[in-house]
Order: C-alpha cells, then structure tokens, then sequence
C-alpha cells in the first residue's frame, strides 16, 4: 500500500529508496533540459544574429531575467521580466564589500562563471565571462526570481548554462567585430582608391564614391592634416573625432601621419573650400585647447566628379608641404600658393634660402644691424601691385618714406625695381624668406 506514492509499511528502508530515486530522477530531468538547452543555443548561434533571442530563450528556461554588458557595463541586450538596470543595480548591490569591479575581475581572471548569493527576498545573480577570443568582451548577468525553483535545473548546471549562454553570445559577437572590421578595412580601401585614382576609368571612381556615400551633384575639397611626430598616437584620434563632429558628412580616412577629410561644399552650389577652412580653423584650435598640436594643415581645391578627388587631394599635400615651410600649424589654400606652387619643385629647402641669401641677404643684414625695415617694405610693395602709395598706407607712413626706402633697397642689393628680371628676382626671394623664416 502506498500513499502519493509514498510506501506506508512502516519501512524506513523502503521509504529512503523511494526519495532517492525521485531525486535521481529530478536530477536526469534536470540534466536532460540543460542538455536539450545547450543544444538549442549551439543552433541557435548559427541563423540568429542579434544576441536578445539568445538572452530570452535562456532567461525564460532558466526562470530569471538576463543581460549582456559591455566591459563598460553598458547594456548591449537584455531579456526577461526584469529591466537591465535593475539587473545592473542587484548585481551591484549582491556584490557587498568587493564591489561589482572585483567581482568581474574574478570573473574575467579565472574565466568561469560566479554566483552571488542573493538575500531571501532576492533571487541569487549569476555572472559569466563573454570572451572573444582571448579577450573579454563583456559580461552575461543573470538574476534569478526571488524564492523561485530554478526551472528545475541543478543550480551548478544553471551555471554551467550561463557559462555557455555566454559562450554562444562571445560567437556572436566576435562575428560582428569580424563583419565591422572586414567593412571598416573595405571602406579604408574604396577611401585609398578614391584619393590615389590615376586610371581614365573615371565611372569606377564613381562607383568607388558611391558606396561612400559621395554626392557627384556638390563640389568636394580635400582638407588634409599632418600630425605632429611627436604626439601622434594622442593627435590622432583627436582630430579624428573632431572632424567627424564638424564635418559629420565628410568622408574621413586617418593614417599613420596624417588624417584626411573629403569635405563636402554646404549646398550644389555652396563653397567647399570655405566650408573646409572653417572647419580646419575650428579643429586646429580646439586641439590647441587640448595642449595638442598638428604640424600643417592643406586644402585643395574643389571639384565635383569624384574621379577629380585625386587631384584634389595632391593639391592638399602640396599645401601642406608649403604650410610645413612657414611654420607648424600653418592653414595653407592651395588656391592662395601663389608662386610656392614652383618653389615646392625644390625639395631641399636649403637651396631656395641660398638663392634668397644672394638676392636680399644684405638687405637682411641691414635691418638687423640698423632696425631698418626694408624687407617688411619690399614685401608690402609687391602685395600691393608695386605702389609707393598703397604701400604707404598699409605701413602707415608717408609715400615718401616708401619711395625712400625703395631706392635704399635698390642700393643696398644692387638691383632696380624698374627691370622685370631684378624685380622678379626679388619678389621671389621676399617670398622664399617669409615661407621659411618660422622654420
């Protein structure tokens, strides 16, 4: 005779067996669903592509509510009945004296899951490593139901679950990192092929373009950045972050010695290269701010086709090369080069200040030994289409003293401003001088 199934004989003996084989057969239950679940998640980790249905089935088979975070402990999917920061403040909370960052050492350092013993009217908190590779990516938090059976699963095995939830997540996102940084290195490389184009087939620099999102109906300027040598690794992404926020539809590519932005004009119409200085002037300042610096910045000129941006962004490294000359920091136009567009044939610029030595370096030493101005003066005079008068008023002096000064340079240097030869010699030079005296 039995009673519920239990033997009423009075045998203890019989009673015991009894018990131990409904234990025996809770725990085959038990392990026959934590089998069936793993399975179903290995399965599962081929077709799905987000983690929250990963999170869901297990939360919902484990009788808990469940996170992934980041090593920031931001919140990257969630699942169940409680919300992700209440997840993230009962684990902080269940953590005690060792504090959440501790325990997700331990987690990390040892790379197993960790339960958190929760207080009667909490349920405990489970937490397993979400590694990708040979790094850990993130965390796997489990809370379970207050005064809940754990689905009927051992609590060792709801561990062992969670360890591998948190494997299957750890897949999951280590395909994305995969796919982002197989795209990342594809758009790097349309970037590459945009900027180094030199083939006639202009409809594959179209093609190129369009996949990054380049719009052919408004001009484009490239704007260029050389870093500083000694500060690159802090520079960098520095001015790649403030680019990307004053020019956020720019097209950005950074290098090893320089970061390069394909600036888009404001409108079909608009202004490309102004739009380009502005944004180089606001972003060399902020950097300023920051106790960080750029050796030179250049701007090319704009163009529309996207087979031009090439061209565009050689005429950018050229202004760089004539702005690295007159000093670091230095915003050069290409458009506004001028005659530095030949002086920039000559790769050793010690050759060019030999040259200006000849023409003007007694006119130098002059001003040095006797605070004279002449140079200062020649300089105006040719910016000012070689008037006496408008030279006078830029420097604030009578005309007399201009036409003075003028024929004390004549005397000094030896040459006369009424021959073209002598006085494109010495425009030459003046500009020579002031494109490398901050160097």
């Amino acid at each position: 005779m039995t009673t519920s199934g239990v033997p009423v004989d009075g045998s203890a003996a019989a009673y015991i067996q009894h018990g131990m084989r409904a234990h025996e057969t809770r725990e085959l239950v038990g392990l026959r669903r934590f089998v069936a679940m793993c399975s179903h998640l290995s399965a599962t980790a081929a077709q799905q592509t987000e983690l929250e249905p990963i999170l869901r089935f297990f939360a919902a088979n484990t009788r808990s509510s469940a996170a992934v975070l980041d090593r920031g402990l931001e919140v990257l999917a969630a699942a169940g009945e409680t919300g992700a920061e209440e997840i993230v403040a009962r684990t902080r909370a269940q953590a005690g004296t060792t504090g959440l960052k501790g325990v997700l050492a331990a987690v990390a350092r040892n790379r197993r899951a960790l339960r958190l013993p929760g207080h009667e009217r909490d349920g405990s908190v489970v937490i397993a490593p979400v590694s990708v590779g040979d790094e850990i990516a993130g965390y796997l938090v489990s809370v379970a139901r207050p005064d809940d059976d754990p689905a009927g699963i051992d609590p060792d095995l709801i561990l062992l679950a969670a360890e591998h939830t948190a494997l299957v997540c750890g897949v999951m996102l280590g395909r994305e990192i995969v796919v982002a940084a197989a795209a990342g290195r594809a758009r790097r490389e349309l970037i590459e092929g945009l900027l180094r184009h030199r083939g006639q087939d202009d409809g594959e620099a179209a093609q190129w373009a369009k996949h990054l999102g380049y719009d052919e109906n408004r001009p484009h300027a490239v704007l260029a950045v050389a870093l500083s040598t000694g500060d690159r690794a802090a520079s960098q992404p520095a001015v790649e972050g403030l680019l990307t926020r004053l020019a956020g539809d720019a097209i950005l590519s950074a290098r090893s010695d320089e970061v390069v932005a394909i600036v888009p004009a404001p409108t079909a119409t608009g202004d490309a290269v102004e739009r380009a200085r502005r944004i180089a002037t606001s972003c060399v300042r902020e950097l300023d701010e920051h106790g960080l610096s750029v050796t030179a910045v250049g701007i090319g000129n704009a163009y529309k086709a996207a087979s031009e941006i090439s061209v565009s962004y050689s005429e950018a490294r050229r202004a760089v090369a004539a702005a690295k000359r007159m000093g670091p920091g230095r915003i050069t136009l290409f458009a506004e080069l001028g005659i530095h567009r030949l002086l920039l044939r000559f790769p050793d610029p010690t050759e060019l200040r030999a040259f200006a030595d000849d023409v003007l370096g007694r006119l130098v030493r002059e001003d040095e030994t006797a605070g004279t101005e002449y140079l200062t003066t020649l300089s105006v005079y040719f910016k000012g289409l070689c008037s006496p008068t408008r030279a006078a008023k830029e420097l604030h002096v009578h005309p007399n003293t201009v036409v003075y000064r003028l024929r004390r340079i004549e005397e000094i240097t030896g040459l006369r401003l009424d021959l073209q030869r002598d006085r494109l010699m010495m425009e030459m030079a003046v500009e020579i001088l002031e494109g490398t005296s901050a160097r």
